[in-house]
């Protein structure tokens, strides 16, 4: 049985729309719950959502009947053009992934940037500015005293 390819013109899914369509007319909450669900089955026999719910059930049913066969018929036609359709989400992500994994810098890189910046600077006291502690000082520090430094 033939299955019209995605976004083509689809006689089906415009009729189910219509009847959908139709049966709001009458609803003021336009809340469907899902086919077979607990609020579904406590809806009144009469309630136009439950059609409408069971409509859009058989669609969705029927449009994933209609992907899988053409699924199936692409497997057994062009088996290189179905893997590369089932397996594009798959590529995509794996494309992110690695560009991600492109910019973060490596082990050796981050040590390199490290060993770059770790250049060892004297400190020295400034006027008017409060005591340096020394670091592996055992709690000494460094003041300003007029024109000398002093370590204190």
């Amino acid at each position: 049985m033939p299955y019209p390819e995605p976004g083509a013109p689809d006689a089906t899914a415009l009729w189910a729309s219509a009847q959908v369509t139709a049966l709001a007319v009458n609803i003021r909450d336009w809340t469907v719950p899902e086919y077979g669900c607990a609020e579904w089955s406590q809806l009144s026999a009469d309630d136009p959502r439950r059609a409408a719910a069971i409509i859009e059930a058989a669609e969705q049913w029927r449009r994933h009947v209609a992907e899988q066969a053409r699924l199936d018929r692409l497997a057994e036609d062009d088996p290189d053009r179905w893997f590369a359709e089932v397996t594009a989400d798959a590529d995509a992500y794996a494309r992110k992934i690695a560009g991600s994994l492109a910019r973060t810098p490596t082990a050796a890189e981050l040590k390199a940037r490290r060993a770059a910046t770790a250049s060892i600077r004297e400190q020295k006291a400034t006027p008017g500015w409060p005591p340096i502690r020394i670091p592996g000082g055992g709690g000494r520090c460094l003041t300003y005293d007029g024109d000398t430094e002093a370590a204190a």
